[in-house]
């Protein structure tokens, strides 16, 4: 960025399919574009949030090719078309972003931001500085080499729901409108846990449903699960959600049960809808939760830990109400988009260098 106070460009290298992180980039692209910073985005062809995107930056798909000889044809395309855009700064998304970062130089710097746990610097050759969005991935990237110096924490946003914001309709979902209803979202992978969030909701009485909102490899064995602890008929399998907002609004409580969490942008989505949290003890939702004042925390992979937290919540008077006001007034205070895009905006101008 500009050392004069003045907005550089800035160009984002992103090769993600859909997901939290995606909604993140998003997001991060419209906040920096209010504060007038001109951006351009190279992504994989097809995205579904393409369109949205483009309201913010200038979108120029690519075929990101595996082929050696492609791949260094790609990498000179990308960085040629940075240079003659002007970027001042470069910003690279998740460890696969790295391959393809231009040099950096006197008049352009280069950053990774990591959203997931650090997987070794082979390919960051042309990476100045590390931005991760929890203090245990700068821990754990200074833990395996990563200069201190260049590497920052700074963490998500989410934007504040419309006030006329409509919740989904339960009974689109063969949801019974007095049910109460836990929504878990993420994709269909092993430390997702969603069969921890099923075996949670075996143990809970008959009213308590569960709303499974996501894809992936996992998603057949879940349902199997659900039909073998006989209760497919309370367990709801909604796919993928774009938008999961409605959702999220018609929901009661919003579990976030994973194994290894670097942050859990999803505990964020929960307290900006105004729902209790619930979720289990991994890195990223232990950091953000204060249990028993913004959410309830219970061991990893414990099934019982984690039907006692909603047990909790349903058998004591307003725990749940007071849970997710003093988890919104939190949000408000530490993570809205002005400090989180000024802290960027900061960083990009700091001139930290090799």
């Amino acid at each position: 960025m500009a050392t004069d106070g003045k907005p550089g460009k800035l160009a984002h290298i992103h090769l993600g399919v859909d997901g939290g992180a995606e909604r993140f980039f998003v997001r991060l692209a419209g906040a920096l574009a209010r504060r007038g910073v001109e951006q351009v985005a190279f992504i994989r062809k097809d995205r579904p949030w393409r369109d949205e995107l483009a309201r913010h930056c200038d979108v120029r798909e690519i075929r990101f090719s595996r082929s050696h000889l492609k791949r260094h044809f790609v990498r000179w395309s990308i960085s040629r078309q940075i240079r003659a855009f002007g970027a001042t700064t470069t910003l690279g998304w998740m460890s696969p972003a790295s391959k393809w970062m231009p040099k950096p130089g006197p008049s352009m710097r280069t950053f990774l931001r990591l959203g997931d746990w650090p997987d070794g610097f082979h390919t960051y050759g042309n990476v100045e500085d590390l931005i991760g969005n929890t203090p245990e991935i700068i821990r754990q990237a200074v833990e395996m080499g990563w200069p201190a110096d260049r590497a920052h924490m700074i963490s998500n946003f989410v934007d504040p729901l419309p006030e006329d914001l409509k919740p989904v309709k339960r009974a689109d979902y063969n949801t019974p409108e007095d049910a109460t209803v836990l929504i878990h979202l993420g994709r269909f992978v092993e430390r997702k846990r969603f069969d921890l969030a099923i075996q949670a909701v075996a143990r809970l009485p008959e009213h308590v449903h569960a709303w499974l909102i996501g894809d992936g490899d996992l998603m057949d064995d879940m349902k199997a699960l659900a039909k073998t602890r006989g209760i497919e008929k309370r367990v709801h399998f909604l796919g993928w959600q774009r938008d999961p907002a409605p959702f999220l609004k018609a929901a009661d409580i919003l579990l976030c049960p994973t194994d290894a969490e670097p942050l859990g942008n999803v505990v964020l989505e929960g307290w900006n809808a105004g729902l209790p949290v619930v979720a289990t003890a991994s890195p990223g939702p232990s950091w953000l939760i204060e249990d028993g004042n913004t959410g309830l925390l219970s061991p990893c992979g414990n099934a019982d830990g984690l039907a006692a937290s909603v047990l909790r919540i349903l058998e004591t008077e307003n725990l749940g109400k007071d849970l997710a006001a003093n988890a919104r007034a939190f949000l408000q205070g530490n993570y809205s988009e002005d400090a989180i895009a000024d802290s960027y905006l900061k960083l990009f101008r700091q001139g930290v260098s090799r």
